[in-house]
C-alpha cells in the first residue's frame, strides 16, 4: 500500500470512528456530517467522497464499533470458557457494560424510524455475528444446568432484553449499572419467587 493510499485509509477510519462516536451517542438525527468532517479537519464533500451519503456513514459506522468490539468481546469470551455458568454470565456482561458504548434505545429509534426492512436486516446482521453469538456459546456451553422447556435462543434473547438497558453511552450511567448488574443477573437465573 502506498503512502496515498495509507492516508486514505487513515482517513476513512478516522471518519467511522467519529462517525461511531457521534451516532452512538446522540442518534441519527442529531448528529451532524458536516460537525464529523470539522471534527476531523476535512470538508464535507472530501467525507461523501468515502461514504456517499449519511446512511452508509451510519452503516459503516456501526458495522466498524461492532465489529470491533465483538473481536474484543471474542477475546474477552476465550480467556474465562472454563469459568462456571453465572460467573461466565457476569464476567461477559459486565466487559459489555464496561465496553460497548451507545444508546440502545436511540439505536432502536433510529433503525424503527429511518432505515427500510432490507437496511434492518443488513445492520441486525452486525449485532447477532457479536454479542448474540457470545452469549449463545455461553448458553449453549452450559445447556446440561439450564432448563430443558425453554430453547437456547429464548434463553439468550430474554437475558438480552434484561441486560441492554444496562448499556449507555453515558460514563457515570455505566458504572452505577455495573453496580446493579450482580442483581440483575441473580434474578435471570434463580427468579425472584420464594421456593
Amino acid at each position: 500500500m502506498n503512502s496515498r493510499d495509507k492516508q486514505a485509509e487513515n482517513t476513512k477510519n478516522a471518519i467511522l470512528r467519529v462517525a461511531a462516536k457521534d451516532f452512538l451517542s446522540q442518534g441519527y438525527q442529531a448528529t451532524s456530517t458536516r460537525k464529523i468532517a470539522q471534527e476531523l479537519n476535512i470538508t464535507q464533500p472530501n467525507m461523501y467522497h468515502y461514504y456517499k451519503n449519511k446512511k452508509v456513514l451510519y452503516v459503516k459506522a456501526i458495522e466498524h464499533e461492532v465489529g470491533g468490539f465483538s473481536e474484543k468481546l471474542y477475546s474477552e469470551y476465550n480467556r474465562n470458557k472454563d469459568l462456571p455458568f453465572d460467573e461466565m454470565l457476569t464476567t461477559i456482561s459486565t466487559f459489555m457494560v464496561e465496553n460497548f458504548k451507545l444508546n440502545f434505545f436511540m439505536l432502536r429509534h433510529d433503525l424503527d424510524t429511518v432505515f427500510t426492512d432490507e437496511e434492518k436486516k443488513e445492520i441486525s446482521k452486525n449485532w447477532d455475528g457479536g454479542y448474540y453469538k457470545v452469549l449463545f456459546n455461553i448458553f449453549q456451553a452450559h445447556k446440561d444446568e439450564l432448563r430443558t422447556d425453554l430453547s437456547i435462543p429464548v434463553q439468550v434473547g430474554t437475558f438480552l432484553t434484561m441486560l441492554v438497558p444496562y448499556i449507555e453511552y453515558s460514563e457515570a450511567h455505566r458504572k452505577r449499572n455495573i453496580a446493579n448488574l450482580n442483581t440483575m443477573i441473580r434474578i435471570f437465573l434463580h427468579g425472584i419467587k420464594k421456593e
